[in-house]
């Protein structure tokens, strides 16, 4: 039987403690010599409980697995959550760089401070703090050959960045409906020092209706030509095609219940 494990960790990089669902398969138990391979995801509180999600959906990511591996497909893999900081916090640690266009994009109210920034941090804590701890405490496989990435909108924009800057840490990675509008320049800008040595996947979706402002037109044209330019991007810096994989699914929105529908064949194309 699977079961979800909650931690709260420290985060020294950040200053502060964090929730952390871990889930382990339905066979984790009762193999003890048997070790697996780990995706980590951000916004963890939306991945397998509808009372914890922030909209009432959720991925539903141990389903999925659970589904293959009860077809014979797979053997199954540890899904570690990390919760979200809340409100404006969580824009700050999904990414590395300050961004201007935040206010007018989202019609947040005025602030009087910088939105963005904190993503290396957040990056050090999952790689120097939250992984060891990961890899002490349950049977992973801790190569980067079976460890991934993964997250949707600002979760989907941190997941690239880690991507490129650990890539001795993963090989996998998974963006989901990226808000690379963000501060796409910098996004761009680290890309481009993509160490190709490392073979990684790079799993890429978008829906064709996906906003985080309906007042603001086109903004669903600003989604997926920021997907397709992060494509391109990984294709000129001379990452293979069979790599990289866009999916583009038409009407989608924006929500839990469009990342779980994508996430089954995602994490197929990824892992197996």
């Amino acid at each position: 039987m699977h079961s979800i494990n909650l931690l709260t960790l420290s985060m020294p990089q950040l200053g502060k403690t964090r929730t952390i669902r871990v889930w382990t398969p339905f066979d984790y138990a009762a193999n003890k010599d048997k070790r697996y391979p780990v995706l980590y995801m951000h916004d963890g509180q939306n991945l397998f409980d509808r009372e914890t999600a922030s909209y009432g959906e959720i991925w539903d990511v141990h389903t999925a697995i659970d589904a293959l591996m009860k077809k014979g497909d797979f053997g199954g893999a540890i899904v570690v959550g990390i919760d979200n900081a809340p409100d404006l916090e969580r824009l700050d640690e999904y990414s590395p760089w300050v961004t201007e266009r935040i206010e007018d994009m989202k019609e947040l109210d005025a602030y009087d401070r910088d939105i963005g920034g904190h993503g290396v941090q957040y990056g050090q804590f999952l790689v120097e703090t939250l992984k060891p701890y990961i890899d002490s405490n349950y049977r992973t496989l801790s190569d980067r050959e079976n460890t991934g990435v993964a997250g949707s909108s600002m979760g989907g924009f941190i997941s690239l960045y880690l991507g490129a800057a650990y890539p001795e840490v993963f090989s996998k990675i998974g963006a989901f409906s990226t808000a690379v509008w963000f501060p796409d320049r910098a996004l761009f800008n680290h890309l481009s020092k993509l160490d190709l040595s490392y073979k990684t996947k790079w799993y890429l979706d978008i829906g064709t209706e996906e906003t985080s402002n309906k007042n603001v037109k086109d903004f669903n044209q600003l989604y997926i030509d920021g997907t397709l330019a992060v494509e391109k991007k990984l294709l000129e810096l001379g990452v293979p095609r069979e790599a990289v994989r866009v999916v583009i699914e038409e009407g989608a929105t924006h929500f839990e219940s469009a990342w779980a529908g994508r996430f089954p064949e995602a994490f197929k194309w990824l892992f197996l």
